[in-house]
This record gives C-alpha cells, sequence and structure tokens, in this order.
C-alpha cells in the first residue's frame, strides 16, 4: 500500500505542478511540512540539539540509529522515533 500510494502522491504533485496549479511558495509550505514531520534537521544542527560531537551523530548513523537522506545537497537526520 505505502508504495502505491506514494506513487499516487508523487503523480499528483506532479500533475499540478505541471499545470501551474500549485505556485512555488505552496511547494515550499509542502516541504516545510514534510521536513517537521520527518523532524529534519541537518547534522551539525542535531548534534547541537542532542548536545554530542558531530562525530558522536555520525556514530549513530552509522550503526543504524539514525536515517538520513540528502536534499539540495544537504545530508539531514530523520529523529521521528
Amino acid at each position: 500500500m505505502s508504495k502505491e500510494l506514494t506513487k499516487i502522491i508523487k503523480e499528483h504533485l506532479a500533475n499540478r505542478i505541471q499545470k501551474d496549479e500549485l505556485p512555488n511558495d505552496s511547494i515550499v509550505e509542502i516541504i516545510d511540512l514534510l521536513g517537521r514531520y520527518l523532524n529534519a534537521e541537518t547534522i551539525s544542527d542535531y548534534s547541537k540539539r542532542e548536545g554530542i560531537s558531530y562525530n558522536g551523530t555520525l556514530q549513530r548513523i552509522e550503526t543504524g540509529k539514525l536515517k538520513t537522506f540528502t536534499l539540495f545537497k544537504t545530508k539531514f537526520v530523520i529523529d521521528n522515533d
């Protein structure tokens, strides 16, 4: 179900954007909303908030305690568990 739903949402958004029915500021709002649900932070921001070193965060990533994704050439930590 998840892959199907993802495909439907992606296609719907793409169609609306291509038809100029979704302006840039609305796209930014959607990206911001999704980032908040993920609790996405840069590695540096996560490290500061958690009071650990940058390398400590990298260690959490390497051991699978944290997941990451890259968006606009910037790596983010997902901390929504």
